[in-house]
């Protein structure tokens, strides 16, 4: 069986969460710091709000903005993209599957219905307006990116392994770090369900998925890559063997 690791900060994060991996953001919504020798790669980019806790961690660490060697996105919604045009306009190159750039250069001015339709739920009110407190209105578009192509081993500090898994969104991906058996899933799997807010085992997002299906197929991709440390964009980390994992979503 695998292994929930919980949060040790207030705000519901874990900073270490693997070698070398620093996990950010809030309860609801992660995204990490993937460090190696010749610098730093910002793995998805939270909400706009989040960007001091970067500068922060930085500052603490003795790093400058310059480390920050690229940004690679698993997928293109908004709370992933964040903050990622500020580092775009320092020269930072940003890394997204080409079939998510419609949704990096224009992202919808209203929500999906899925979102709507669950407002009823009190804990996912809070977390809507969780995303409005930290300027889920305000991320700006990116107008283009470096594509990530599947099984590609990206030129950036990690050197993660890009493992193309449409559904969540046309784009989503997984990053394999194979020589810290991290896997960065973003939206393909999550460990929190966004509605009831319960952290579990991994698991689909279901209706948030845009095709559900296509979602669920895709988990196929994942199989044989053994015991990893699983790093959602929605959840803690969960340690075990991939196959555990995809056998407890069904």
């Amino acid at each position: 069986m695998g292994v929930p690791l919980t949060g040790d900060k207030a705000d519901g994060t874990n900073r270490h969460v693997a070698e070398s991996v620093y996990r950010f953001g809030t309860r609801r919504i992660n995204w990490y710091i993937l460090e190696a020798d010749e610098g730093l790669t910002i793995i998805d980019a939270g909400l706009p709000a989040h960007w001091p806790q970067l500068d922060n961690w930085l500052d603490e660490n003795g790093y400058e903005f310059n480390d920050v060697a690229a940004v690679v996105l698993t997928h293109a919604d908004v709370d992933h993209v964040g903050f990622t045009r500020i580092l775009a306009d320092r020269g930072v190159p940003v890394y997204c599957h080409p079939d998510d750039l419609p949704l990096l250069r224009n992202h919808p001015q209203r929500p999906p219905r899925w979102f709507l339709r669950n407002l009823w739920r009190p804990r996912f009110f809070a977390y809507a307006l969780e995303m409005i407190r930290d300027g889920v209105g305000s991320v700006e578009p990116i107008a283009d990116a470096k594509p990530l192509t599947d099984a590609d081993v990206l030129p950036v500090p990690g050197e993660p392994r890009v493992i193309f898994a449409p559904g969540h969104t046309p784009g989503s991906c997984a990053l394999f770090v194979e020589d810290r058996d991290v896997l960065f899933c973003g939206d393909v799997l999550a460990t929190r369900n966004i509605f009831t807010q319960r952290e579990g085992d991994p698991q689909l997002l279901g209706a948030a998925d845009e095709d559900h299906d296509e979602a669920n197929a895709s988990l196929a991709h994942l199989e044989g890559l053994g015991s990893v440390t699983l790093l959602p964009g929605h959840g803690n980390p969960w340690c075990g063997d991939i196959d555990t994992a995809l056998a407890l979503t069904g």
